[in-house]
């Protein structure tokens, strides 16, 4: 298979989507060529199969001058793959659904995530079929969904060494949608000795002023010497899940791929969304009032039980969810 596919950003640092450039490793393990096109290109170090095209947005591009290179970039590639895959972004299916119609080229969707606005009822027109990772994925019904699990880097993602006393971790982009401000209370009511670093940045000024917003209520809540708010690398997080006691998630934006790269590294993640209860047992769910009380429980567990749970979680994500059996799954669905 020669594969084109379309992402947001290509970048191994990127706090939020740096994962991808692990998918597009895999890829080229399993098609004959991979071609990509990112709207922002930074660092990457990729198989001799893949190439690389930017729609320049690390150089300030607008969304219209985006188009432009988009649509450049289609008369020169039109001969160098057979398949299209469009990841989280329905808008381009829209955008490049004409040529590739015309073109006869098989057209895929990627989408894990709530809302999609208006372009994602007409991309499911469009596409062959739309994969996600679980039933809460796709926020609107298609005959055309794939439900195939997660891709999680396992490798990356895994236990190691002892756990630091208190360390409590939340990942994701600091906005409104993850719920920041329910992880902050719930943290509040744990022992003083915990401390919270919640890995993640803002991308938007909406989000910039979400992160005063968390400020603000952690002088209120008497915490904010407890909390660190920064962006992390993969790597980094990794390596904090894998040492922190227990992981907070109020997002519910379907299967968030945070609480699976948690139990990856053995953590416990306590969950407010319902889509994690296609891999969390029900004691570790929990309501924006709970979420505190099924903390402290699960911080209350000897460190025996917490292994014990820790490896229940990793195996889960090993068998339902790793990277190599998702990308496999989805060469052969688009085969």
């Amino acid at each position: 298979m020669k594969l084109l596919i379309i992402t947001q950003k290509v970048d191994r640092t990127d706090p939020i989507l740096g994962f991808f450039h692990r998918w597009i490793e895999e890829f080229a393990k399993n098609c004959e060529q991979v071609t990509v096109i990112g709207q922002l290109v930074g660092e990457h170090d990729l198989p001799e199969n893949v190439e690389i095209f930017s729609m320049r947005k690390e150089r300030k591009y607008s969304r219209i001058m985006q188009i432009f290179e988009f649509w450049k970039m289609q008369r020169k590639l039109k001969k160098e793959y057979d398949s299209v895959l469009v990841h989280m972004t329905p808008v381009w299916v829209v955008i490049g659904w004409p040529v590739w119609f015309l073109l006869r080229k098989k057209i895929y969707l990627w989408y894990e995530a709530r809302g999609g606005g208006w372009s994602l009822p007409v991309a499911l027109i469009m596409v062959r079929k739309v994969f996600s990772a679980s039933q809460h994925g796709l926020p609107r019904k298609s005959k055309k969904r794939r439900i195939v699990g997660h891709g999680i880097d396992t490798e990356l993602f895994k236990p190691s060494g002892e756990r630091e006393k208190g360390l409590v971790v939340t990942v994701g982009r600091t906005t409104k949608a993850k719920r920041m401000n329910i992880v902050l209370k719930a943290f509040s009511s744990l022992p003083e000795h915990c401390r919270l670093v919640i890995a993640g940045g803002p991308i938007t000024k909406e989000d910039n002023q979400t992160i005063d917003d968390l400020r603000k209520l952690m002088s209120e809540l008497g915490i904010t010497d407890r909390v660190v708010i920064e962006p992390k690398s993969q790597q980094e997080i990794a390596s904090l899940y894998a040492r922190a006691e227990i992981s907070l998630h109020a997002s519910d934006t379907g299967l968030d791929k945070c609480v699976l790269e948690a139990m990856a590294c053995g953590c416990p993640v306590v969950s407010y969304a319902e889509a994690s209860k296609y891999v969390l047992s029900e004691d570790l769910l929990c309501t924006d009032e709970s979420m505190g009380k099924v903390a402290i429980g699960v911080l209350g567990m000897s460190d025996k039980e917490r292994g014990r749970l820790g490896e229940k979680l990793r195996q889960k994500v090993v068998e339902e969810h790793s990277l190599g059996r998702l990308v496999g799954k989805l060469v052969v669905e688009m085969g």
